[in-house]
């Protein structure tokens, strides 16, 4: 009867070092783990870094940009304004043509030919226009060029 205990003891100590072979195993595991999504954790860190520096970086295109529209805008409308108060003329290179039947008595046309209201109207705008577009432009070209490198 003297084996029983060495076997209950030899069960015992069997039983101990499966379970330490199970637990180092499941460590191991957990440890590598742990590993990868430290990595994984670090390189979203870094993704977001990159992301909020290209924010930035879209933030101040877009405010550089926009105080460039602004300015032109309001330099378009200080100069209709300086047209409309007669400080500037507008020129419009144009063709007249000439008159057929010639007269004796030449003279001057005293008054200057001018647009009309509406045409001087559309004229600003369309400038206006052509600004926001080339401004719009640069802004896409500057954002291509920092968002696709």
């Amino acid at each position: 009867m003297l084996w029983r205990p060495y076997t209950f003891t030899v069960v015992i100590i069997a039983a101990l070092v499966l379970s330490l072979v199970f637990v180092n195993s499941q460590y191991k595991t957990v440890k590598q783990n742990y590993h990868t999504l430290k990595q994984q954790y670090h390189a979203q860190i870094e993704a977001v870094k990159l992301q909020q520096q290209k924010i930035d970086t879209l933030q101040q295109i877009d405010i550089q940009q926009t105080e460039k529209l602004n300015n032109a805008k309001v330099k378009i409308s200080k100069l209709d304004d300086a047209v409309r108060a007669g400080a500037n003329r507008l020129r419009i290179n144009a063709v007249c043509r000439a008159s057929k039947t010639t007269t004796a008595q030449s003279r001057y046309d005293e008054a200057t030919s001018q647009l009309g209201e509406a045409a001087r109207q559309d004229y600003f705008r369309l400038r206006e226009m052509i600004v926001e577009n080339e401004k719009k432009t640069e802004y896409l070209q500057q954002y291509i060029k920092s968002q696709c490198q």
